[in-house]
């Protein structure tokens, strides 16, 4: 693990070292918080770095040890490293050092039924690496169906990052330029997981005939089938029962879709599924309803994640 993990205090070196001068300077004109000595750190520094003396913590172990990395990739994760002159120290003592958190769910810059996430490509990304995630996975919207045209518009979103990130791909229509765009997404632009709305009824939501065509083209592309697994006619019904009670705030968001709507559409999902024989991704398991229904499919065999 810690050979093709980056390391947290790692990952914000090579963030500054990667990024053209203007880019790092996003930091500091945004007022970040960052010593003046970070702004603007060149790219000329030594490839050579050692982070001396921390407790690594790792997935199967925690020990005081040295992280010695060139030219971004980590070399030896061991105690006492004796490594040449010419080379960055770092000082760990008595501070951790870990590998930088991977979040496969973000929503940037994201429109959304008249509205658009308040965050961006780069406040998300600064707020996220502040907390020690270093990379993300978000989600590509198509638009008006097209998973090309929503690519292209979500890369130009992406043109402020100041982190490494990756994308999703939402299905919202089928068609055959659909399929053929699924491909193109999988061969040529490094998105191999599309992700089928079973919620939102009248926006993103998919039927059923849609969800079962999207997991066949899944399994013949190889590629990783997510749903968002909410009972959206029932949900729209419980939205109404809302309104109607006058139970317009916050509150009314959870009251109009139970745990028992998320239980069914993730055993219908499950269950679509294993009829194409493909594996499949639940996205937020949010109650003990949903998580219920994975734990039996797990259980018998099925690949469930």
């Amino acid at each position: 693990m810690a050979h093709f993990l980056t390391y947290l205090l790692l990952s914000f070196l090579i963030i500054y070292d990667s990024l053209g001068l203007s880019q790092s300077n996003q930091f500091c004109d945004a007022g970040v918080g960052y010593p003046e000595s970070t702004c603007g750190f060149s790219s000329s520094s030594s490839s050579k770095l050692l982070i001396k003396g921390g407790t690594v913590l790792n997935a199967h172990q925690q020990e005081v040890a040295d992280v010695y990395v060139e030219d971004g990739i980590i070399v030896a994760v061991k105690p006492n490293i004796k490594v040449d002159e010419d080379v960055t120290l770092l000082d760990a003592t008595g501070k951790y050092v870990m590998p930088g958190g991977i979040d496969p769910h973000t929503h940037l810059a994201m429109e959304f039924m008249g509205t658009e996430t308040i965050d961006d490509f780069f406040s998300g990304q600064a707020a996220a690496l502040a907390g020690g995630t270093t990379m993300h996975i978000d989600f590509v919207i198509p638009v008006n169906g097209s998973l090309v045209a929503g690519f292209e518009a979500y890369k130009k979103k992406a043109k402020k990052s100041c982190m490494n990130y990756g994308f999703h791909m939402a299905i919202t229509k089928w068609d055959e330029s659909v399929s053929r765009e699924m491909e193109i997404m999988v061969k040529e632009k490094g998105v191999n997981s599309f992700k089928f709305f079973m919620a939102y009824k009248g926006s993103l939501m998919i039927s059923d005939e849609l969800l079962l065509q999207g997991l066949e083209r899944c399994k013949s592309l190889g590629a990783l089938a997510m749903v968002h697994a909410e009972n959206g006619d029932a949900v729209f019904e419980g939205q109404k029962r809302m309104i109607d009670l006058g139970i317009t705030g916050p509150e009314g968001h959870a009251l109009s879709r139970p745990p028992v709507l998320e239980g069914e559409a993730t055993a219908r999902a499950i269950r679509l599924a294993k009829f194409v024989n493909t594996p499949l991704y639940v996205v937020h398991v949010m109650s003990i309803d949903a998580m219920e229904e994975i734990a039996r499919a797990r259980k018998s065999g099925f690949e469930v994640i």
